[in-house]
């Protein structure tokens, strides 16, 4: 499996311009023939806009994500993109992952919410999620869940053997990017990518270091903290002499900002 992550800023409060970002974005990867394209946590909205949240979310078969998985078909990639998840009085964070048909595959809830503010907005998922993407399984994790050994172990016993996480992890926690994801790909024996965010929203900085760890606990592919970034990685089946990865920075696509 060739998987594509993007780390880039998000236009808070504009889907709109996301979903364009999305577009531009899916379009390269599939150029580079990649059969997955990873984007940071709460992308469709941006992450830091607070309570706007509830009045910009959707439900999984919202308008964004239809949008969203027409991308995935017509690209022929599959894609895991975070939005704002509203289900009946309950607000989520979400990641969705459409198939490269864009058929909407699984929907992950983030059961771990870091601080007050997240505390405050979302309510906890309460079921960890597998997914099947061609003959890979995928785990889905958010943030802050990849920062708890167990839940990595749990996705590992059933069945992943890749774990995407979409992430915006902002400064000064550096070592998360760099320490924890590693360590969760050598505990487990497993894939882990990683799709942060870069630049700033509010007060908010992120640390980008975005990065696709093989189960080795060795980088394939590292975005470094202030540029924008597509990383490409191939995941081998079998051998490591199978392993390739690459990098563009400074993406400057067309509809991120």
């Amino acid at each position: 499996m060739r998987i594509a992550v993007c780390q880039t800023s998000s236009n808070p409060g504009d889907k709109a311009k996301n979903i364009e970002t999305i577009r531009a974005t899916a379009r390269t990867a599939a150029s580079w023939k990649a059969d997955l394209l990873v984007l940071p946590e709460l992308f469709l909205t941006g992450y830091n806009v607070g309570s706007r949240l509830r009045d910009l979310a959707e439900t999984a078969d919202g308008p964004s994500l239809k949008s969203i998985g027409e991308i995935a078909r017509n690209e022929a990639c599959a894609i895991v993109v975070g939005f704002p998840e509203i289900s009946g009085d309950e607000l989520f964070n979400s990641s969705a992952l459409f198939d490269a048909q864009g058929n909407l595959a699984a929907v992950y809830r983030k059961i771990h919410l870091f601080g007050p503010d997240e505390r405050e907005l979302f309510a906890p998922g309460k079921e960890l999620v597998v997914a099947r993407l061609g003959d890979r399984v995928l785990g889905m994790a958010i943030c802050y869940d990849i920062e708890f050994p167990e839940m990595a172990r749990e996705l590992k016993r059933r069945g992943a053997d890749i774990i995407i996480v979409p992430t915006a992890n902002m400064a000064p926690y550096f070592e998360v990017p760099t320490t924890f994801i590693r360590a969760r790909a050598l505990e487990n024996g497993v894939f882990v990518v990683y799709a942060n965010l870069c630049g700033s929203e509010g007060d908010l900085v992120y640390t980008g270091l975005s990065g696709i760890a093989g189960p080795d606990g060795i980088d394939l592919a590292r975005a470094g903290p202030r540029a924008e970034t597509l990383l490409l990685a191939e995941l081998p089946d079998k051998s490591p002499d199978d392993l390739f990865s690459t990098q563009i920075e400074d993406l400057q696509l067309p509809f991120s900002r």
